[in-house]
C-alpha cells in the first residue's frame, strides 16, 4: 500500500468545489482546509504508479492552483493469498 500527504492550494473562492471533487475520487481524502484555499490531502493506492497518477490528476482540477507532495510511504503487502 502506497500513502501519500499532499498539500493542494485552491483559488480560496473555489475551495468548497475543489474539497467535494476531491472528496468523490476513490483512495482520495481531504483532513483539513483553510479559508485561504489550503488543503491537506492524502491518497491511498496500491502501486505508486497510481499515486503519481492521481497527484498528477489532483493538479488539473478546475480550482487547483497548485499541488506539493509532503509525505510518501510505501507498505508492502503482507497478506498472503492461499
Amino acid at each position: 500500500m502506497n500513502i501519500s500527504g499532499i498539500v493542494v492550494h485552491a483559488s480560496p473562492d473555489k475551495i468548497e468545489t475543489v474539497r467535494a471533487q476531491l472528496e468523490k475520487i476513490p483512495g482520495v481524502e481531504v483532513h483539513a482546509a483553510s479559508a485561504e484555499g489550503k488543503m491537506v490531502v492524502t491518497i491511498e493506492k496500491p502501486d505508486d504508479r497510481e499515486i503519481t497518477d492521481l497527484f498528477d490528476e489532483i493538479g488539473k482540477t478546475s480550482g487547483v492552483l497548485s499541488t506539493a507532495m509532503v509525505y510518501h510511504h510505501f507498505e508492502p503487502d503482507t497478506e498472503t493469498t492461499a
